[in-house]
């Protein structure tokens, strides 16, 4: 018995031994050619400002001819320089005028200029010592002789106090856009507020069970308390299973989140995931979803004049602008995955387009150059979830998981793992092979009660004309990770290969193989084929086989077609064998519009044992959700009723809402009712008679646009803002509060002490607000900022001068209109006569 355990121990060794040499035989196999390739590419190309090639256009580039740097290229060629002075000269560069007027000194027939300044002017400058022996040290510093520049010219014009510039493109900044220029990240924010979301269902199929799901959210500018769960209320089963409950908070200038409770932990492709309860903390790149985290590469050319600028990806124009003399470089190349080509195109001094095109390749898998994700997380694992409620191992468990981007082409990761009796680490890398595709690798080791290893390859290649992925994952019989320590063993072999190759007329046809092999369970080796069509965007057609080759019984054949109809309507249809049975469906279906409606589905299907039959009505409105469902299964009938929606406690108000999932916005009108509210400057609806109305479905961490329609306002209401911009955290409601002001106004009909109108011109002065209008014609004028208890006094001159006092009392009307009162006499003032 021992000897035979000696044995096996020694086997494993042999084969983690083995397995490990592999590993690493293709790991610095590939590394060897890659880092020699980098370097023979460095060795035939000129330097670029990214791993792409350069974009040079021959046509518009400026190649002065090389001449000697000896002091008779520098000086002056019109106009003798004094032999020492301050000059400030009009610039022009490469023949543009730069509209800069820029300092220069003269010493010894040398022109000198500081550094700073040939920065604004838009040359770069080289660290060279270039000022001559004995000059002061502040001037060494920061002043640089023209003619010590290698390939500039200068001609010096005494007339006209300038200074014409020749340099080459290795001497000039590039001028640099961004295709996807990022703005400062958004300040989100969160007010205070609960959610409860609901999910209720009734089934009646001889006996009534009924089950209600919710959520109970919390949220603060701090974080979000949520926990979910079922209550069953069945005939046999009347009890609440609770799913997840958890704190998170995020930081939005680290780009990290931190969660206590319930969670998940991290893993990477050649790792497994686990529910565990405890404490884990992440880098979280969705907290700036403008960020792109992947490499992208950047186009560099130059241009002899200005020049527009076409940047194309796959022929899909991505990019247009315009760019100065010189060169310039176009960063973040946007629009495709895996291969592809990038063309610019500019103009040359006769106008003519001069087209450069070069090849991309972008893997979204890959980090860019210095970015780093991470997750570290400790807890207890959990069990039977969905099952019971507090059901957690007591041996504590950790875990981490790194990647870094350590530059545009080869991105690292690891892995490790920790319990009782149990420690696991593993590394891999992913590898961009230029415009051949991505390799990975990875190796990870197991000790403690089980201990092995496992090694992993793989290869993805995306072109026009066809993708391949590629990829094994291989374990030694006892290797071992927190999964396998709960009870799931890990697989001795998981592959998988995939083959997708686009026709013409919008046609694919794919091939894939998938193979598992669990410790004593019989392996599945499975291939399948598919082909598919879309005719004109309106009907799709598929046909798709499959096999397990492992068992002959276990096959099938499927074709389905779907067609559109619009107006969000389409009919589905499929058949097919599977395992010696036949099979078939049809279906018709509409969705309920988003702003609310009605939409159903029909469906009839079934296989050679039995045959069913179901109608659904669904109804969408603003506070939620309402489905039934008719169902027949082999004469056997059933019906159900399924409920969804949501209730938001905020600003003093509970408001019935349809689910809500993630950010939202609860817009406040100060209690005005029946003012429209717009999202992205579509209505959405009114405010209720609080003033309130809830916008869902907006995105977190992003700028959504919330405006009110001021046209909807009475003619006394004024607001200061009818717009914001509202940037919600991740599964939190935020207040736009628009403040409404009530304007206090209202026409008033004068008369004079004899009883007629006042005249024209009169001047009216109001005591409360310290205003002045005139009257108008038949006595009517306009008084603002009314108060409870109004004063008036009037003065008009001419033939008859008028010195009289008016008082009337203010009270709003409800209807929100702008009220008329009088006419009103203007009694004669104390010791004024008529």
């Amino acid at each position: 018995m021992t000897r035979r355990l000696k044995r096996g121990t020694a086997d494993e060794l042999k084969a983690i031994s083995l397995a490990a040499a592999l590993f690493f035989f293709f790991f610095f196999f590939f590394f060897f050619f890659f880092f020699f390739a980098q370097t023979c590419a460095r060795a035939q190309e000129p330097a670029a400002p990214s791993d792409a090639s350069p974009a040079v256009l021959p046509d518009t580039v400026l190649n002065p001819p090389a001449e000697p740097n000896a002091s008779l290229a520098g000086r002056p060629r019109a106009g003798a320089l004094p032999p020492h002075s301050d000059l400030y000269l009009e610039v022009t560069l490469n023949g543009d005028r730069t509209a800069l007027i820029a300092h220069f000194r003269q010493r010894d027939g040398r022109l000198y200029a500081e550094a700073a300044d040939l920065d604004i002017i838009g040359l770069r400058v080289p660290d060279m010592p270039i000022m001559p022996a004995g000059t002061p040290k502040q001037a060494a510093n920061t002043e640089i002789a023209l003619d010590s520049l290698p390939g500039l010219h200068y001609r010096y014009d005494e007339m006209s106090q300038s200074i014409a510039i020749e340099a080459p493109d290795a001497l000039r900044k590039a001028y640099v856009f961004d295709t996807r220029a990022l703005e400062k990240a958004p300040q989100a924010s969160a007010s205070r507020g609960f959610v409860l979301n609901y999910d209720a269902y009734v089934e009646d199929a001889g006996s009534t069970q009924s089950a209600l799901w919710s959520e109970q959210r919390y949220f603060d500018p701090h974080g979000v308390l949520s926990n979910t769960g079922t209550a069953y209320l069945y005939s046999s089963m009347h009890r609440y299973v609770r799913f997840d409950t958890s704190w998170q908070t995020s930081n939005a200038t680290t780009l990290t989140t931190a969660q206590v409770g319930d969670t998940i932990s991290s893993s990477l492709e050649w790792s497994r995931s686990l529910r565990i309860g405890g404490f884990q903390w992440r880098s979280n790149f969705a907290l700036r979803p403008d960020l792109v985290t992947f490499p992208v590469p950047s186009l560099s050319g130059s241009a002899v004049v200005p020049s527009s600028v076409d940047l194309y990806v796959n022929n899909v124009r991505q990019f247009s602008g315009s760019v100065p003399g010189g060169p310039f470089v176009i960063s973040n190349v946007p629009g495709i995955t895996g291969a592809g080509e990038a063309t610019v195109i500019t103009r040359d001094p006769l106008g003519r387009a001069v087209a450069t095109t070069v090849p991309l390749y972008i893997d979204t898998r890959l980090l860019a150059a210095g970015l780093s994700s991470y997750s570290v997380e400790a807890g207890f694992l959990r069990r039977d979830y969905g099952v019971e409620s507090f059901n957690y191992d007591s041996k504590p468990v950790a875990s981490a998981s790194m990647r870094h981007g350590i530059s545009d082409r080869l991105t690292v990761e690891a892995h490790a793992e920790v319990t009782g009796g149990l420690y696991d680490a593993g590394a891999g890398a992913l590898v961009r092979l230029g415009q051949m595709g991505v390799i990975n690798g990875s190796l990870a080791a197991s000790t403690g009660h089980l201990t092995g290893a496992q090694v992993g390859l793989g290869y993805q290649l995306i072109t026009q004309a066809f993708s391949v992925d590629l990829s094994t994952l291989r374990a030694t019989r006892h290797y071992g990770d927190l999964a396998a320590r709960d009870g799931t063993p890990v697989p001795l072999a998981t592959d998988r290969a995939t083959l997708s190759v686009p026709l013409p007329g919008s046609q694919t046809v794919a091939l894939s193989y998938i193979g598992y092999r669990y410790p004593d369970v019989a392996a599945s080796h499975i291939g399948s084929v598919s082909y598919t069509v879309n005719l004109r965007n309106l009907v799709s057609l598929s046909v798709s086989a499959f096999r397990d080759f492992s068992s002959r019984s276990s096959s099938g054949v499927f074709l389905s077609a779907s067609m559109g109809l619009g107006d969000r309507t389409s009919i589905n249809a499929s058949a097919g064998r599977q395992n010696g049975e036949g099979t078939w469906n049809v279906n018709a279906a509409r969705a309920p519009d988003y702003d609310g409606g009605w939409g159903w589905t029909v469906q009839d299907g079934g296989n050679h044992a039995s045959h069913y039959q179901q109608a659904q009505v669904q109804y969408l409105g603003r506070y939620g959700q309402v489905t039934a469902l008719g169902q027949a299964l082999d004469g056997r009938m059933a019906g159900s009723l399924d409920i969804t929606g949501a209730l938001v406690v905020m600003d003093g108000a509970a408001l019935p809402a349809r689910r809500i999932d993630d950010g939202f916005a609860l817009v406040s009108t100060d209690g005005l009712a029946g003012v429209p509210v717009l999202h992205e400057n579509r209505v959405i609806g009114t405010t209720d008679s609080h003033g309130h109305l809830l916008v869902p479905d907006l995105n977190a961490w992003q700028n959504n646009l919330i405006s009110v329609d001021s046209m909807g306002l009475p003619a006394q209401a004024h607001m200061a803002t009818t717009r914001a911009n509202v940037v919600p955290q991740s599964q939190s409601g935020v207040l736009a509060s628009f403040r409404v002001t009530q304007y206090r106004a209202a026409s008033l009909i004068l008369r004079g002490p004899d009883g007629a109108y006042l005249p024209a011109g009169a001047r009216v002065h109001h005591e409360e607000s310290g205003t002045d209008t005139i009257v108008g014609y038949d006595g009517l004028t306009f008084i603002e900022n009314l108060q409870t208890d109004n004063h008036l006094s009037v003065t008009a001159s001419g033939k008859n001068v008028i010195h009289c006092a008016a008082s009337f009392r203010y009270v709003r009307p409800t209807d929100g209109s702008l009220p008329t009162y009088g006419p009103l006499t203007c009694q004669t003032v104390s010791g004024d006569s008529p």
